[in-house]
């Protein structure tokens, strides 16, 4: 069963993970994206057979909303490191020069669309198999590669320097840090993240998340609502024992060529098929 989770501050995935291990009584539990210990909001959780359908749960935007403020630095972008305030004289200049409709200026000519961005340093990026963030903790030298990204949308929430709260839908694999880091470099203050939450995946909001407190196994989420893409079909007791078998069966279905079809035995997942010149082919089994 997959779950949408809500995870809290200073908790990182994997320890969402063996929380749920243990409250669900299941040794297999996956999520389909880490969150950084401190970031809070969704993380999507797979359990048991359904951790294979995992690669087939499209991810391609997410939500966040993040307060990035103005007059602080820290080396890993936001509170895990030692954040060093900038001059009194520099933070009275920036309060009296920056304003709302700048910064909402150079949101809408420069983080727009698909842009490139290098991923922060302090992150699970993996430089020849290894984590960026152990590379740095261990002071080994390396070079983060630039990658293409998609804002989709970027907004102020709203802004009190040193206080810049926005809210982006991105695509996925982009990093709100380095966001904050090219705003920076554009305006020439320091800043850091104060505050980051994933409101979205995809789809799936926050709403429908629950604590890790409150887990139950019946706050799974329901198949057609988690792939709402994906065509859902039933087969007879029959079928399914050859598909189970690895084999073809002839249909009258009209199906789709080459389409992922997901197979349902009592409201549940339990193979994945194609159509292949009028032949049910087996892909996977759940």
């Amino acid at each position: 069963m997959f779950y949408l989770i809500d995870k809290p501050l200073n908790f990182t995935s994997f320890d969402i993970v063996k929380i749920m291990k243990k409250k669900l009584n299941e040794k297999r539990i996956g999520h389909t994206g880490t969150l950084d210990p401190l970031a809070s909001g969704l993380l999507l959780i797979a359990s048991g057979n359904y951790t294979k359908l995992i690669p087939y749960f499209e991810k391609d935007s997410k939500v966040y909303e993040f307060t990035i403020w103005l007059d602080w630095s820290s080396d890993s972008a936001d509170l895990e490191k030692e954040v060093i305030y900038i001059s009194d004289e520099k933070q009275k200049h920036f309060k009296e020069t920056l304003t709302k409709e700048f910064i909402d200026k150079i949101l809408k000519e420069k983080f727009s669309g698909k842009i490139t961005q290098i991923p922060p340093k302090y992150s699970r990026v993996k430089i020849n198999w290894q984590r960026a963030y152990e590379l740095v903790r261990n002071d080994k030298e390396f070079e983060m590669k630039k990658r293409e990204i998609t804002i989709l949308s970027i907004e102020i929430i709203s802004f009190s320097y040193p206080d810049l709260v926005l809210k982006a839908s991105v695509s996925a694999g982009t990093y709100i840090r380095s966001i904050a880091v090219d705003l920076w470099i554009i305006i020439w203050t320091w800043w850091y993240i104060k505050t980051l939450r994933r409101t979205s995946i995809w789809h799936l909001w926050i709403e429908k998340a629950v604590s890790i407190d409150d887990l139950k196994p019946e706050n799974s989420l329901n198949d057609r609502e988690l792939f709402p893409h994906s065509l859902f079909i039933e087969l007879p007791d029959a079928d399914l024992k050859v598909i189970n078998n690895w084999w073809f069966i002839k249909t009258d279905l009209k199906l789709e060529e080459w389409r992922d079809y997901f197979v349902l035995q009592n409201w549940l997942v339990s193979n994945i098929v194609k159509l292949e010149d009028n032949l049910i082919k087996p892909v996977r089994k759940i």
